[in-house]
């Protein structure tokens, strides 16, 4: 290993150990942490803080002895943007090295084709970067549809969007700003915000199950993201004679478990039943709604949320088995606004599972509502902020 790449690792792991591992730490908090000596961690933090990476805090002496300076990430200086779709919508959001939002923003697109979309993201990206008068990082964080190379950045398809050919949206967006483009599911941007600001343990093994128009996640393992693969989780076969996928496949997870999934079952049984749902026959039947009225309490919607969770249970059984994560979370839009559902899925799970795996599988319900998947984005292109400022090392100190 060069010594160049040796300075860089030192310099992540600092920078890690005060935004991620400690509270607050002194540089000798640091030193034993890592098992670095003082003096090398004093130069790795003279060099991020001369990078706006990391500031100092007053130091409050508590006893004898010259008490240690507090470390924190500085978020006053350095920005970043992240966008993500949903719905015919883009939203985006720029926060501070900490995560928190400075502003946000909306670009609705007319149709799910593949150029509108990507010119309406471009279109926002610039709208968002015009308002913010502070440093940016020289990239974005992008939350996309659809089942996405991480090297490349291309997404070889979207079924929920009607994308059967190849996109590469980090060469359009990359050519378009001259900015570097992290692409990552939307999903897996919402279990990235889940996972950075969502209060789990992250020395467990966690799986993030987002569920919507579409169906993704993402696993981690000791709170760090397996991004090098293209798992699918929305398309593990559930019934092999259950309804079609846009991806071709008859059962998969994404056709019984989705948003549309959902509707369907529910148009369905109010056309075979009249007084199935009868009190909205006259307006439009939407995800939020049925949400909305099973969390109330009405019987009939909560039928329509149960048959997605059996579904969804099944699915769980199946990462139960071959992952035996220590905790799945059930997020997305449907996720995040429904106890019910999770209540369901977690019944659905756990009826199959030994009582073993029912002691050490705990299933939750994500917390990060309407923005996750935007601030996920974010939160994604923040853990490039080394390789974006610093490149190949540390900054160098005159």
């Amino acid at each position: 290993m060069q010594n160049d790449d040796l300075e860089f690792i030192n310099c992540a792991n600092v920078l890690k150990a005060i935004g991620t591992d400690l509270t607050q730490p002194s540089r000798a908090q640091i030193a034993k942490h890592l098992g670095l000596s003082r003096t090398a961690v004093s130069m790795v933090v003279k060099k991020l803080m001369a990078a706006h990476l990391i500031s100092e805090l007053e130091t409050e002496k508590s006893g004898r002895g010259r008490p240690g300076t507090p470390l924190v990430l500085d978020g006053t200086h350095w920005h970043a943007i992240g966008a993500a779709y949903s719905s015919k919508l883009w939203t985006f959001c720029v926060v501070n090295l900490n995560g928190e939002p400075l502003l946000t923003h909306k670009e609705y697109v007319e149709t799910t084709d593949q150029d509108e979309t990507v010119k309406a993201l471009l279109q926002g990206l610039g709208h968002v970067e015009s308002k913010v008068d502070k440093p940016l990082l020289p990239g974005y964080g992008i939350g996309s549809p659809g089942l996405i190379d991480p090297k490349s950045g291309t997404v070889f398809r979207a079924d929920d969007m009607g994308w059967t050919k190849p996109l590469p949206l980090k060469q359009l967006v990359e050519e378009a700003t001259g900015k570097k483009a992290y692409i990552i599911n939307r999903y897996r941007a919402n279990g990235v915000a889940e996972l950075t600001f969502g209060g789990h343990d992250l020395t467990k093994n966690i799986i993030y199950l987002g569920v919507g128009t579409g169906i993704a996640g993402s696993v981690y393992l000791e709170g760090t993201l397996l991004n090098s693969t293209k798992y699918r989780f929305g398309h593990m076969v559930i019934d092999p004679h259950g309804p079609l996928c846009g991806c071709g496949q008859y059962g998969c997870l994404q056709a019984m478990a989705s948003e549309k999934a959902l509707l369907t079952y529910a148009r369905e049984r109010m056309k075979e039943d009249l007084t199935f749902l009868a009190a909205y026959a006259d307006q439009p039947i939407t995800a939020k709604l049925l949400v909305d009225l099973a969390e109330g309490g009405d019987p009939h919607a909560q039928s329509c949320l149960s048959y997605i969770a059996s579904a969804l249970g099944i699915a769980i059984l199946t990462l139960a088995n071959v992952i035996a994560p220590d905790e799945i979370v059930i997020g997305g839009p449907i996720g995040d606004a429904s106890t019910f559902l999770v209540d369901e899925v977690r019944k659905a799970a756990y009826a199959h599972l030994l009582d073993w795996q029912v002691s050490s599988l705990k299933i939750s319900k994500g917390s990060q509502g309407d923005y996750g998947s935007v601030l996920g984005a974010a939160a994604f292109l923040l853990e490039q902020k080394m390789e974006l400022l610093l490149g190949e090392g540390c900054p160098v100190i005159s």
